[in-house]
């Protein structure tokens, strides 16, 4: 299981979410109520929430699999941030 080699990747993904967003937002014609939150602080803490809901319905091999799923997806944030496409992807997926 993965959450022994450090802190849950979901809910890391939360937080860099909850980052990539702040600095996307500023060039986007669209705010935090646009992503039903207030502020950056509040999407991470609701996205944790959400994922706490989740993971308590989760047998463990599911649990294993989507503790992969969210590690391949801050490799993926990684390199949008690194290509310079994160906010055009993100702008896809929440505001579009």
């Amino acid at each position: 299981m993965l959450v022994g080699c450090g802190a849950d990747p979901c809910e890391r993904l939360c937080d860099r979410m909850g980052n990539r967003l702040e600095t996307c937002l500023e060039g986007w014609p669209a705010t935090w109520e646009d992503l039903d939150a207030t502020s950056k602080v509040d999407f991470q803490q609701t996205c944790r929430q959400d994922w706490d809901q989740v993971r308590a319905d989760l047998e463990p091999r599911q649990l294993d699999d989507a503790l992969e799923q969210c590690d391949l997806a801050l490799d993926q944030l990684a390199a949008m941030r690194q290509d310079g496409t994160v906010c055009d992807q993100l702008r896809a997926l929440y505001v579009d």
